[in-house]
């Protein structure tokens, strides 16, 4: 493949593109290309997708070794469908992605895309259109998707499609997910085999999801610019009968560094929202009534009886907020949660990297002097095994590796292994003009998934757009 005119280098490269040419999308524009930030990307086991406006591509992407050649499936295009606003309105709607993620089972995998008008689009690989469905009417920010899976407990095992827009969060369990995703692949498939339009989804089916408004607990004018759940949490002091699960989700917004908050499973009123909104008004009552009688005046009016006010049912799950980080004028860029999600690193405006704790909700580490930086975790092996970097991981246990943040500064073109929670810098990797950092999705494990197979660690790819060769970030200890 040749992108930008440049001739790749050979014995560096962990894979490459098959596809001859990506300008649909950018490439050869101008150089640099790949760093455009109206530019999505999003990566699977071996399939890359991009996103710019209207218009996506998934391309399939090879190994390295002699026998991979040609194994890259055929590219694919995607244009966003007419009509797939659900506001009715006469003026011409620009409509674009906003927003891309896979989604990576044991034997499928799809593709979900976020749109301005807040619609959720599900793809499979061979580019049909399986699901649609609004959460909220607003652009998507982003697509998360994380799981902590339990082997001995799969009650414990969280899996879900997390979503994220300016007021809210919605959290898709893959129990709910995968099945449909499933049905509708189905279908697609049987309709393409005889020979009928293969776009067409039924919009009854409708994926059970959980929302709740984040923002709401921040103030009215503020607004998130990126957010994630964490996992599951302690339920509140007053309420640990309770049978509902709780998840702490982080969020940055514009006029906050950092915000946690707990996120009840269950919408119906707990202990302690019962006591605030029956109790309390109740006993405000009373005592006015009371206080009203003894101090009533001389002509006998009566007050107005009080009445507490009728509370509706709430389209939204309960969320507290638990603690916030206000320092401004800095405010959160993004996010980047580790493979439990025990930890997470945030960018800010002025250039710093926090490392948080998301369990006991503190600040443990501090870089400064990394404006424009992203973040990843990857899993780096103790003994310098060297199955680890090849696509097979055989023979690999989470024992073997240990935790560490690579930091990409675009601005000093290098990315930095810091390795976990304290420790020092372990490697730098030169990472020149052009290049882009991008990671792996999750595997979900889901119903059909193999309790043989082996982990599969996290880890991060350099992608330079410009001479169109893969290089995996593989650091020892």
């Amino acid at each position: 493949m040749n992108l930008g005119g440049k001739k790749r280098p050979q014995g560096t490269r962990h894979a490459g593109f098959v596809v001859s040419d990506l300008s649909s999308v950018g490439a050869g524009s101008l150089e640099g290309w790949i760093q455009n930030p109206s530019l999505l990307m999003a990566m699977s086991d071996r399939l890359f997708a991009f996103a710019k406006g209207a218009y996506s591509l998934i391309v399939g992407w090879e190994g390295p070794a002699a026998e991979d050649e040609g194994s890259a499936p055929p590219p694919v295009e995607i244009r966003l469908p007419m009509g797939s606003s659900s506001k009715s309105s006469q003026e011409p709607l620009h409509v674009q992605f906003t927003a891309i993620q896979w989604l990576s089972f044991h034997k499928y995998s799809f593709l979900a895309l976020g749109t301005s008008q807040g619609s959720i689009l599900f793809y499979s690989t061979a580019g049909s259109l399986l699901h649609r469905q609004v959460f909220q009417d607003t652009p998507v920010l982003q697509l998360r998707a994380r799981g902590n899976w339990d082997k001995s407990s799969q009650r414990s095992s969280v899996e879900e499609l997390c979503v994220v827009y300016a007021k809210a969060i919605v959290r898709i369990d893959t129990i709910d997910l995968q099945p449909l995703l499933h049905r509708c692949l189905q279908n697609a498939e049987s309709r393409a085999y005889k020979g009928l339009s293969e776009d067409v989804f039924d919009d009854k089916n409708r994926i059970a999801h959980q929302v709740w408004n984040v923002s709401r607990n921040l103030g009215g004018t503020s607004s998130c610019i990126d957010g994630a759940i964490t996992g599951v949490m302690p339920p509140p002091l007053l309420e640990h009968q309770s049978t509902q699960r709780y998840f702490c989700a982080i969020t940055v917004g514009s006029d906050c560094a950092l915000a946690a908050h707990r996120l009840s499973e269950d919408r119906t009123s707990s202990l302690v929202n019962f006591l605030i909104k029956k109790i309390m008004p109740a006993t405000v009552s009373t005592v006015s009534a009371l206080a009203k009688f003894v101090w009533r005046s001389s002509d006998n009016q009566e007050a107005p009886e009080y009445r507490p006010p009728e509370v509706k049912p709430q389209e939204f799950g309960r969320a507290s907020l638990i603690t916030t980080l206000k320092d401004r004028p800095r405010h959160g860029e993004k996010i980047a949660l580790s493979p439990s999600g025990g930890m997470a690193a945030i960018t800010d405006s002025l250039g710093r990297i926090l490392l948080v704790d998301t369990q006991a909700l503190v600040v443990i580490r501090l870089w400064k002097g990394y404006r424009d930086a992203e973040c990843f975790f990857i899993e780096v092996p103790v003994t310098g095994n060297p199955s680890v970097g090849t696509p097979s991981h055989k023979g690999i246990t989470k024992q073997d590796l240990v935790l560490c943040l690579a930091i990409h500064a675009p601005r000093r073109e290098v990315v930095e292994v810091w390795k976990l929670r304290d420790g020092p810098r372990i490697s730098i990797v030169k990472c020149e003009r052009g290049c882009r950092v991008i990671q792996p999705v999750y595997r979900f494990h889901g119903s059909d998934y193999d309790t043989d197979s082996g982990y599969s660690p996290s880890e991060a790819y350099i992608f330079n757009g410009d001479s169109g060769h893969l290089t995996v970030i593989s650091p020892r200890i």
